[in-house]
């Protein structure tokens, strides 16, 4: 009877790691959303997205640097369009982004500078890639590896799933919990820098556990944390 089921757990063991092994990058991204992340169909639903984004910015020695919280109305179909406003140094500061082109202003007056309006273009689409995270690695043309397993430094395991775009040379990293398959954090390489974003918390009622709140750390290439470099909120206000 021992070997019978000594036999039986091996095999169970083999057959987990057999399972585990045929996964690929978008079946474990799949499995993320329907399994921690309230369903594929449940994220194609949404019309419109409005929500608070509280960003705290740290030096190295761990004083603020600075801090704002900023309103985003986003229309997510039949066309994505973004509109962003927040008030910082005294000033109202606003972004829109129509669908095609992206507009900059400062207490009603419109900024022209291009480079200031490109910055403003990839802070707002850079907000909703985040934001629509994990969905927009299935959604979006991108390239997903699966780099094998992990552990992460809350003792979890993870799947470790590398991103890559074809027009962008930022490179992204994903961490899934193997049990769960929710996305625990993720790691970007910015030319020589790597970012490590740990989610902290996942909010509740929408039933897609957005972002609630997350730690970003400046980091080398082995992870060692260097210091803590931004604290995010986010407050979904209406998804519908």
């Amino acid at each position: 009877m021992k070997i019978k089921a000594i036999f039986l757990s091996i095999s169970l063991v083999m057959l987990t790691l057999s399972c585990e092994n045929e996964l690929t990058a978008e079946m474990i991204v799949n499995k993320s959303l329907e399994e921690a992340h309230g369903g594929k169909a449940n994220w194609e639903l949404p019309k419109m997205v409005l929500y608070e984004k509280t960003t705290i910015l740290y030096d190295s020695l761990g004083n603020i640097e600075s801090q704002k919280k900023q309103r985003f109305h986003n229309t997510l179909q039949p066309q994505f369009t973004s509109k962003v406003i927040w008030t910082e140094n005294g000033e109202e500061k606003r972004i829109v982004f129509d669908g095609k082109d992206t507009f900059v202003f400062i207490d009603g007056f419109q900024v022209t500078d291009d480079k200031k309006v490109a910055v403003a273009h990839k802070e707002i689409m850079g907000a909703q890639y985040v934001l629509w995270q994990p969905y927009k690695l299935l959604a979006d043309e991108v390239s997903l590896e699966l780099e094998g397993r992990v552990r992460l430094e809350d003792g979890s395991k993870a799947y470790k799933i590398k991103a890559t775009y074809t027009d962008s040379d930022t490179e992204w990293w994903y961490y899934f919990d193997t049990k769960t398959f929710l996305l625990k954090e993720n790691l970007v390489k910015h030319g020589a820098t790597y970012s490590q974003i740990i989610n902290i918390k996942h909010e509740e009622k929408t039933g897609l556990r957005l972002h609630k709140e997350r730690k970003s750390f400046m980091i080398d290439i082995q992870k060692d944390q260097k210091y803590l470099r931004a604290h995010y909120y986010y407050n979904i206000l209406e998804l519908k």
